[in-house]
């Protein structure tokens, strides 16, 4: 436990960063200060971790940070992210000059044995969660190492999660689901660059060298993107969005890692999207998947994340039983998971 090494981080932040953020750590510390919060639940690893974790410590072929970026990569590899989370946000109106979003705290945060369990039925995990077992899974890897310390850190309106790793050599940020562009649990699906770790304090570049071997031959964009881009003054934006979309479904993507790529490309040619929201039919459970809609030459465009297609619609003709534009919390049931 290097508690003055975190303090250095927490420094490290509010000169890097904007914004209030806060470090969660596992219970039962005596580390006070306000920007201090512990979690209520005992860190725990998923049983697909834990042997990953186990075989990594027994393996002396590489490095504590090269070993970090396995767990990384696993975790991009193996899950994706649980939109349906967003579902809930709540949207604060009550100041229009600041607009909020306020997240719930059953949904990953605060959560019972009923929740775990039914966890384990499926691959969907949300931002706390991941930064929650990926911290746990690096600091059983120090094995008793206190030169560095892995926690989480958030922002202190409970939105967004990520992992802090501090210590003598570096500080840095992994985030493997930043949900306000394409996630490295998409990217590395695709084979693509690592593109959320920050790393804040790294004077002998020990943690960056790590990082840009497991980028080396690796691309910023998919091959077959890049390709129809090169002409893409010759395509009709329309005729452009398909062959992505056909590009993707070929990489058999999961739904939210097919919007948020898609978005990227559709606000790229300076479209303005609307978000809604699908329930997801046929599933054990009620779920919704984010969607978009966007207006181009006169025309309505869903971007259907279920079906992966992009169709013209009416937007009146929607069904509101399938079809959310505005949900409110506790819209549904509870559901545990």
């Amino acid at each position: 436990m290097c508690d003055e090494y975190v303090k250095k981080f927490y420094d490290e932040i509010n000169n890097s960063l904007d914004g209030d953020y806060k470090i969660v750590l596992e219970p039962n510390r005596k580390f006070k200060d306000d920007w201090i919060e512990y979690d209520t639940v005992k860190w725990e690893l998923e049983e697909q971790i834990q042997n990953l974790v186990n075989e990594l410590l027994k393996n002396n072929t590489i490095s504590f940070e090269e070993k970090i970026l396995e767990l990384y990569k696993y975790i991009c590899l193996n899950y994706i992210y649980d939109d349906n989370v967003l579902y809930f946000f709540k949207r604060d109106i009550s100041d229009p000059d600041n607009i909020k979003y306020i997240a719930v705290d059953w949904y990953g945060r605060i959560i019972d044995e009923i929740w775990k369990e039914n966890r384990k039925k499926h691959n969907r995990r949300v931002c706390y969660e991941f930064a929650r077992f990926y911290a746990k899974a690096i600091n059983e890897l120090l094995d008793g190492n206190e030169d560095f310390e892995a926690f989480m850190l958030g922002d202190k309106e409970n939105l967004h999660y990520v992992v802090g790793l501090t210590g003598k050599e570096y500080s840095v940020i992994l985030d493997v689901d930043d949900f306000n562009k394409i996630k490295d649990l998409t990217r590395l699906k695709l084979g693509l660059t690592i593109n959320g770790i920050t790393i804040l304090r790294d004077d002998s570049g020990k943690f960056q060298k790590v990082v840009e071997k497991f980028n080396e031959n690796k691309l910023d964009d998919l091959q077959e993107v890049k390709d129809i881009e090169k002409n893409l003054e010759e395509k009709n934006i329309i005729e452009y969005f398909e062959s992505v979309i056909e590009i993707l479904r070929a990489h058999n993507i999961d739904s939210q890692g097919f919007m948020e790529y898609m978005r990227s490309k559709i606000e790229h040619q300076g479209i303005e999207i609307e978000k809604l929201w699908k329930e997801v039919i046929g599933g054990s459970e009620k779920r919704y998947v984010r969607c978009l809609m966007f207006y181009y030459d006169n025309k309505t465009y869903l971007l259907d994340s279920v079906e992966q297609k992009l169709i013209t619609i009416n937007k009146d003709n929607l069904d509101n039983k399938v079809f959310i534009l505005n949900p409110e919390e506790n819209q549904y049931p509870y559901y545990g998971g």
